[in-house]
């Protein structure tokens, strides 16, 4: 069903549903981003294949979409054998592939796909890694083709392979009865309290919004956005949302959330964001942090010693006002490009900054893909769709109805994005709308350091944040989230029906067009019709020509209300749709990312105590040297993912919170839509009845029968 009236598209091979039936804006290849027909990006850089490989492999099969036979195999490896960093040794590995009995071809097949080279990295063979290397013998034993493709096409029903090296680990690994005594506690090095790095910068407001010097302070949990250019070592904080609450996140200090803090190092020439681009291609500072109240100290009285009540959802939060900002999309005339490769390009106004920029469709693709990656539990806007196809074929008879529905796309793209109060901070957002060309923003996508992170990354959790949060918070996403997909439902249809009736005013317009034509063409026959009596003629066409003129003032006001409706109501109606589609998407989102493996890093916690204490019960001599420090950091490195998990599920749910609250405003442009038509309705149906009254008038004079 497509919303722009157009023919079924072709269906898009995401998972998620895809509101324009297009698929160009969610394509998760990094090359079609960019290319207007397809093809190679013209900003892309070249790749070595065997990187290329690597990182399909890490990020092939991740900890949250395998079998637990996966998680406890990768345990039972990783406890019981020797290790290269945090992850398996090349030793154990090929134990487990000489153990799987396939032949050596086959073998060695696997162990290129897992290990290029045979060269051992630094920190071995990781989880991802090593369920690729189990999902590919669980291929070769069940006689199916050995390949990557062939473990994602398997990716929800992944084979259980037989590896007689880790059967016989797992039975080694059984725990034995537990001695009387008590061991003695696991040695944690204490840690220092770690400082707050981002409620001290000062706050920039990128679109000139008056300053209110009586706004609360900072708030932690309105995400400050961190510089761009974080070093590698905290960008993997692993996904959770379904656990909050842990034996090792209830009783810990929270600065020992993060073991590392962002890069701060970036350029001041982009303070305030929305300074003149002058060609630099340095960083950006720090992004703003966002006003608050969302676990600060003095925001929330509810937190003082002996109230005993439950705090609400919208209590206490004060989210940044909207920055007044409107913006305008043109489609520049002419195409610019050679024969096959030409594009349109568009004009991009912003009204109350005075900033005209000229972009192609793929730049809000580029900008929309950054933006998912960055903000995955936001209210992302929706891209309208790069083409119409039926079948493999490019629909052109409609060209220019499509492409001014895919500019008025683009206008509400735009203005959701500047209306948002996170994301119009957002430094990608203001260049996208600051630098004059696609030429200059290419440039300077190519040499400034782009951070696509997660805007969690790297964030600390307040003390007071998760105390904050109502204990309804679950059962209130679950009802939003019901309510929300049954209106972007109705919302949809809606927009369908409203368009038929467009259609349904233009071709009545159409049809009381001919018929006003064909009344006026009766008069020229009228007096050889009644030649015996003429007297009556010329008033019988006043009469005639009267109806046909009134007939024609109708036509007239049917399609004014109908390009009425098309511009005003219309297009209002498709943005509250897409308000709500946005937000569905963002619940859909959640399900995929908010993951975390809590209780299966528990599990093994306990397995590495447990082995922890064996080896203490050993004499000296019979245990290896560095190996209880192996089993000790093992323990230490869980714990820490387990209390970053949890930090990064309760900032999910603060999120998602801040964006329902930020929704409630959808009420009054609901509101303003329907104020609005039902005045343009009084107004059309008073100048239509106005005409008939007219046409009764000039009638009154036509002959009649004594």
């Amino acid at each position: 069903m497509s919303l722009f009236g157009s023919s079924p598209t072709e269906t898009a091979p995401l998972t998620s549903k895809s509101l324009f039936g297009d698929d160009s804006a969610q394509t998760p290849s990094a090359s079609s981003l960019f290319a207007e027909d397809g093809g190679e990006s013209p900003w892309s850089m070249p790749t070595p294949k065997r990187n290329a490989r690597q990182n399909l492999v890490k990020n092939l099969l991740p900890a949250t979409d395998v079998p637990e036979y996966y998680v406890d195999a990768y345990d039972v490896v990783l406890n019981g054998s020797e290790r290269t960093g945090v992850g398996i040794s090349i030793t154990a590995i090929r134990s487990i592939i000489q153990s799987s009995n396939l032949s050596e071809q086959e073998q060695h097949k696997i162990q290129n796909f897992v290990i290029p080279g045979g060269q051992e990295s630094a920190n071995g063979v990781g989880r991802s890694e090593f369920n690729v290397l189990l999902a590919l013998i669980g291929l070769g034993q069940e006689g199916e083709d050995i390949t990557l493709d062939g473990v994602d096409e398997r990716r929800r029903k992944l084979p259980e392979p037989k590896v007689g090296y880790i059967d016989e680990l797992r039975s080694n690994a059984r725990p034995q009865p537990s001695l009387p005594q008590a061991s003695k506690p696991t040695p944690v090095k204490p840690q220092k309290p770690r400082q707050e790095s981002f409620g001290n910068d000062p706050t920039s407001d990128p679109w000139a919004s008056p300053s209110n010097n009586r706004l609360p302070p900072p708030s932690t949990a309105a995400h400050t956005m961190a510089a761009n250019g974080l070093p590698d070592d905290v960008k993997s904080v692993p996904n959770g949302i379904g656990r909050t609450t842990s034996t090792f996140t209830t009783k810990g200090d929270h600065s020992s959330t993060n073991s590392g803090s962002p890069n701060d190092t970036s350029s001041g020439s982009a303070g305030t964001g929305w300074n003149s681009y002058n060609g630099s291609s340095g960083g950006f500072a720090a992004q703003p942090t966002l006003g608050g109240g969302f676990g600060d100290q003095g925001d929330d009285q509810s937190n003082a010693p002996g109230h005993q009540s439950q705090p609400s959802v919208s209590q206490s939060i004060t989210l940044p006002p909207g920055t007044g900002e409107s913006v305008t999309v043109t489609m520049l005339p002419e195409k610019e490009g050679m024969f096959l490769f030409q594009h349109r390009n568009y004009e991009v106004k912003t009204l109350r900054r005075g900033s005209s920029v000229v972009r192609r469709y793929s730049d809000f693709v580029w900008l929309l893909d950054c933006l998912q990656k960055r903000y995955p539990f936001r209210r992302l806007p929706l891209l309208p769709p790069k083409r119409v196809q039926v079948n493999g074929t490019h629909l052109s008879a409609d060209a220019a109805v499509f492409l001014e529905k895919r500019r008025r796309g683009l206008v509400r793209f735009t203005n959701s994005l500047v209306q948002h109060p996170i994301l119009s901070q957002e430094t990608l957002v203001v260049m996208f709308l600051t630098v004059p060309t696609d030429q200059e923003l290419s440039v300077w996508r190519k040499q400034a350091t782009i951070s696509v992170q997660e805007e969690f990354t790297g964030k600390s959790l307040p003390s007071t944040l998760e105390d904050s949060l109502p204990d309804s918070l679950p059962e209130i996403f679950e009802e939003v989230r019901a309510g929300v997909k049954r209106s972007a439902e109705i919302y949809i249809n809606l927009c369908i029906l409203l368009e038929r009736l467009v259609k349904r005013n233009e071709n009545i317009a159409a049809e009381n067009a001919k018929f006003s034509t064909a009344l006026s063409h009766l008069t020229e026959s009228s007096a050889a019709t009644y030649a015996i009596d003429t007297n009556d003629v010329p008033l019988l066409n006043e009469g005639i020509n009267s109806t046909s003129k009134h007939l024609s003032t109708y036509q007239t006001l049917l399609d004014d209300e109908a390009k009425a409706w098309d511009t005003g109501v219309l297009e209002d109606l498709k943005a509250i749709r897409d308000s709500y589609v946005s937000m569905r998407d963002m619940f859909d989102r959640r399900d995929r990312y908010a993951r975390d493996n809590i209780p299966q890093l528990e599990r093994r916690i306990e397995a590495s105590e447990h082995k922890l204490q064996q080896l203490r019960q050993k004499p000296q001599g019979q245990v290896k040297p560095g190996e209880m420090e192996k089993v000790e950091s093992s323990i230490m490195a869980d714990k820490e993912s387990i209390v970053q998990q949890h930090a990064r599920g309760v900032f999910i749910k603060e999120c998602v919170r801040d964006e329902i609250v930020t929704f409630q405003t959808s009420i009054y442009a609901i509101s303003r839509m329907h104020q609005d038509w039902s005045q343009e309705r009084v107004k059309y149906a008073e100048l239509q009845a106005s005409n008939w009254r007219s046409m009764v008038d000039q009638l009154e004079s036509m002959p009649a029968q004594d």
